[in-house]
């Protein structure tokens, strides 16, 4: 993964001053920030005006700004035991689409396309003393539904590997959350807990017809492990559920139920064109890492083989 030094190494040294500002400053807080002095040329690492600060004398957003209170539904940052982090931070504009009608939105496309970084603030107080947690840089990892992903370098500046770790850990955040506030564990609700789990399990093999489709085309057998253990088998959606359209055979794979977890995470994915199973790095060592490189069974019949675009987009949103 590139270091902070290596991103910044092509941008012009009035670009890397600025986002040298935030490098610094990482893991601080700060008032507002100084006017910089720059080349000769007063520079802003921030702007009021907007959460998002695309200066004109470049085409890419400079630095991005949550204020509390905001219009915009921006998450928590997550941190990492490596001292990475991540961030899910909403455009301007509440419409994703119209992402492109604000110029700060493409500035910040134009990090993700070219891997420029971008400097976080996060408003910690309101008036009369005002102050920022300087997050630092990250990078912007992807941008999905309105929000833009981003990767945060550690203090020794380094970043976490590709893939959808910060959307992952964000759902299995609010689910934390969630959990938490619904108070400590109670024996007496063991029938309700019980009854909510095997829902759970029975929603996570999948719509009844869809997985009855899948069993019966790949043989009842996992396309990865060759498992024939039906029960412990699941219909996964390769592009996720959204409508009965996505119910189709072809939009799916029947997996073992832990491979299934680790297909929905990023850290499994299948080649479109060898289909040959991928594994994320954390799986390096692992029992899982036999699997690595074996082709998947494809089903008896080829109108129900597995969408070579939909394995494609999975495989580029986890990163492998």
């Amino acid at each position: 993964m590139p270091t902070i030094a290596e991103v910044l190494a092509p941008l012009k040294s009035r670009h890397q001053g600025a986002l040298n500002w935030f490098a610094q400053r990482a893991g601080t807080v700060s008032a507002w920030p100084e006017e910089l002095d720059l080349e000769g040329e007063p520079t802003l690492v921030a702007t009021r005006a907007k959460g998002i600060y695309k200066p004109g004398w470049t085409d890419y957003s400079l630095s991005v700004r949550q204020t509390l209170g905001g219009l915009y539904p921006d998450e928590e940052p997550i941190y990492r035991r490596d001292g990475t982090w991540s961030y899910k931070y909403f455009q301007e504009n509440a419409d994703p689409e119209k992402r492109d009608s604000a110029y700060t939105n493409v500035g910040l496309m134009a990090c993700w396309r070219d891997k420029v970084p971008v400097g976080v603030l996060r408003q910690m107080s309101g008036k009369p003393n005002v102050q920022y947690q300087v997050l630092g840089l990250a990078l912007v990892s992807r941008w999905e539904s309105g929000y833009f992903f981003l990767e945060g370098f550690s203090p020794e500046g380094r970043q976490h590997e590709p893939g959808p770790a910060n959307e992952v850990e964000a759902i299995a955040s609010n689910c934390l959350r969630e959990l938490i506030s619904a108070g400590a564990f109670e024996p007496s609700g063991l029938v309700d807990g019980r009854s909510r789990a095997i829902r759970a399990i029975v929603n996570r093999r999948g719509q009844p017809e869809f997985r009855r489709r899948l069993l019966e085309a790949y043989g009842g057998r996992c396309a990865i492990s060759d498992c024939n253990a039906v029960d412990a088998l699941e219909a996964a959606h390769i592009t996720p559920y959204h409508g009965p359209e996505t119910n189709h055979p072809a939009n799916g794979l029947l997996l073992r139920a832990d491979l299934h977890t680790l297909f929905d995470v990023g850290l499994l994915a299948v080649h479109e064109t060898t289909r040959t199973a991928i594994l994320g790095h954390a799986l390096t060592g692992t029992s899982y890492a036999e699997i690595g490189g074996r082709a998947i069974r494809v089903p008896l019949h080829s109108v129900f083989y597995p969408s070579a675009a939909a394995l494609r987009q999975h495989r580029v949103w986890a990163g492998l």
